[in-house]
């Protein structure tokens, strides 16, 4: 379902505008470029770098070997049920790590069975 390109509102106007772009690469099996992306957007050249960066080092877009954005790894699972568990471990291990790096010493996770 597509979103309405109403007039963003302050506070919520990066993400809207990170949809807007999403939008648009998802719409395209072939890839967009920074420039189809400009023009579809119409998000101005400076903000699209600093949004397309963000979306690449998140793994919601990725960019191909000519330029082209396509949908990464992370909209992918974001939407697909099937990533749901291993999402969910990924978000795990990651808080184990920093929590391992917080204090310095081996987290482990057990699960406790009642039986």
């Amino acid at each position: 379902m597509a979103l309405k390109h109403e007039p963003p509102t302050t506070p919520h106007h990066s993400a809207q505008e990170a949809l807007r772009v999403l939008e648009t690469v998802a719409r395209s099996s072939t890839g967009v470029t920074d420039a189809d992306l400009a023009r579809h957007t119409r998000i101005g050249p400076e903000r699209l770098t600093a949004l397309l960066r963000m979306l690449r080092r998140e793994g919601y877009v990725e960019q191909i070997a000519d330029g082209a954005y396509v949908t990464g790894e992370t909209l992918a699972r974001l939407g697909s049920a099937h990533h749901r568990e291993q999402t969910l471990r990924e978000k795990l291990q990651h808080t184990l790590d920093r929590l391992r790096d917080s204090v310095g010493a081996a987290v482990y996770m057990s699960r406790y069975v009642d039986g």
